[in-house]
Parts: structure tokens; sequence; C-alpha cells
């Protein structure tokens, strides 16, 4: 038996619901929900999810900066195994993205505090 799988609409409901900012009280909600935080200025949310128009065939779901955590959220609605893979490709991509929005250089003589990865797999 062969499933035809639609990879469009998956995601279309969680990204209309966390993915924008206007809907940053959404995210902001979420995300203490999943880890038990108490933030609240949806203000503090810098939204940096990656569409396909800045990095061509490379994009998630949702994906922002909040104090100096820089969380990712995919949802799912089937099991993937390379999801961890995924994952590291889209931090090198969104880090990527970081440094070229910060005036401070890499390869300068000063440290560059960067926010902590995080990922949550939304099944």
């Amino acid at each position: 038996m062969q499933f035809n799988i639609n990879r469009e609409y998956k995601d279309r409901l969680f990204k209309l619901l966390f993915g924008k900012e206007s809907q940053k009280a959404n995210v902001l909600s979420l995300y203490n929900a999943l880890n038990g935080t108490d933030y609240t200025k949806d203000d503090d949310i810098e939204i940096n999810t990656l569409e396909d128009t800045i990095y061509i065939g490379m994009k998630n779901d949702v994906s922002f900066i909040i104090d100096d955590h820089m969380p990712l959220w995919e949802q799912q609605s089937t099991f993937n195994p390379n999801m961890p893979v995924r994952g590291l490709i889209y931090y090198g991509r969104l880090y990527d993205k970081f440094f070229a929005s910060i005036d401070d250089s890499i390869y300068g003589r000063t440290l560059v505090k960067i926010p902590h990865s995080e990922i949550h797999y939304l099944l």
C-alpha cells in the first residue's frame, strides 16, 4: 500500500497560529507552556523563521529568539527519523541569518554571544 502525502497541508495550521509576527502572543503562550516559563511581553520575541524566499529549498515551521534562546519548532504529522539532521541544517542557516543581522564579527577578538538552540518536534 502506498500513501500519497501532501507535504503542503501539514504545516499550514501550525504556521498560521504561530509563524507570523502578528501571532507573537500565541508563540509566547506556547513557549511558556512548553518550558514552564512566564514571559509576558510578546515584544521580547523576534521571529526568525527560514522561508523559501531567503534560503531556496530550505524552510522550517517556526523559529524565534527570546532572551538567549533560539527555539525551533517543527510540526510533524508523521515520524521522520532524519529530523535531527534537518534540525542541524536549520540551525546552521539560522545562525548564519543571526550573524548577518548583528554588527559583531565572529572573526574579531571579542566573544560574540549567541542564543542557544532549542529544538521541539511537535507531533
